[in-house]
């Protein structure tokens, strides 16, 4: 049984060194993905079609191989005949954990303001000068949670500058449009 827990071990290391590196990334992205757009509600099979991801299989493997290396390790005859029941059980455990933990990562948007819809209409003090040429960097207070510094584009005509009050008008991905505040802005003349 020792050398079915190394070659586990292995195994199981091997895969997830080459999930980090990016390879499998696609076939469990299609498992996972598996029945969508159909119009029916498709998650207990997803969820069942993980199991068939290279994580869940490289995970098990690994801390199935693991715990039967220190289970091994520990020299009792009693935990010895019980090893390969509890490194499966851990296995098969740290194998779903690791597919759920992933599938919940994926589902995060990375590179957007979350409620972005609610920052329209907020002001903020440029950290960083904007026109229709460069982008910049606007402060937004954000009450309880101090502030919030988020890229910063202009349609408008002349330079904002550093400090200037802006308005912001709009929120694409993780980009601030804004304008200048209503109230620094210079009045027009009729």
């Amino acid at each position: 049984m020792f050398a079915v827990y190394v070659g586990s071990l292995l195994f199981g290391g091997l895969l997830i060194g080459a999930s980090f590196l990016g390879a499998g990334h696609d076939a469990d992205v299609h498992a996972g993905d598996a029945g969508h757009g159909d119009g029916h509600d498709q998650s207990n099979v997803s969820a069942w079609l993980a199991l068939f991801g290279i994580r869940f299989w490289s995970f098990a493997a690994a801390f199935f191989g693991l715990t039967g290396l220190v289970l091994r390790a520990a020299g009792s005859p009693t935990v010895a005949a019980l090893a390969p029941f509890i490194s499966t059980a851990v296995g098969v455990a740290a194998g779903l954990g690791a597919s759920a933990t992933f599938r919940m990562l994926a589902r995060d948007t990375i590179g957007e303001v979350r409620g972005a819809a609610a920052l329209v209409g907020r002001e903020g003090r440029l950290l960083l000068p904007v026109d229709r040429a460069q982008r910049g960097k606007v402060r937004v207070p954000m009450p309880g949670s101090g502030h919030l510094d988020l890229v910063a584009e202009s349609d408008h005509v002349a330079v904002l500058a550093a400090g200037s009050e802006v308005l912001i008008v709009e929120v694409r991905g993780n980009v601030a449009v804004v304008e200048p505040a209503p109230a620094s802005e210079p009045a027009r003349r009729s």
